[in-house]
């Protein structure tokens, strides 16, 4: 017996749109295949590997990333910091065309030398108020 389902035009189910593979190669638990991340997940993990890259990091190509270790001991002045979230801004919007309107709020703990950087952002076409969060260390 065939069942004929029909839509009228509404959206019955939305396929994974987006799929990455899972950096850590972490094994699905029943199959054994390479998990993937799908959808939010892969784009946040996507922006957060962005940021998170150096220049130079990556084999040919070698202005992938935003390079944040290298400004994280000059966070001092207002301007800086202004800088600092331009050019995470700047970063995500080039290397992830995925998502637009991107923000960020950088929070300085003087005692522990760490930033919290959240980056908050809209997936084109697709779920908007996303963010992604980490936290940056500076090494001494």
């Amino acid at each position: 017996m065939a069942v004929n389902i029909k839509s009228e035009g509404k959206n019955v189910a939305t396929p994974n749109r987006y799929k990455d593979l899972d950096i850590f190669f972490t094994p699905h638990p029943v199959t054994g295949d390479i998990t993937v991340k799908t959808d939010t997940d892969a784009i946040r993990r996507s922006v957060r590997n962005i940021v998170l890259t150096n220049k130079y990091e990556r084999p040919f190509k070698p202005n992938f990333g935003g390079s944040l270790r290298d400004m994280l001991f000059e966070l001092d002045t207002m301007p800086k910091i202004r800088r600092v979230k331009e050019r995470i801004v700047k970063t995500v919007e080039t290397f992830e065309p995925r998502v637009n309107n991107v923000s960020v709020i950088l929070e300085e703990s003087q005692n522990t030398n760490t930033i919290r950087c959240t980056i908050f952002y809209n997936i084109n076409n697709s779920v908007s108020n996303q963010r992604v969060e980490f936290t940056l260390t500076r090494a001494r």
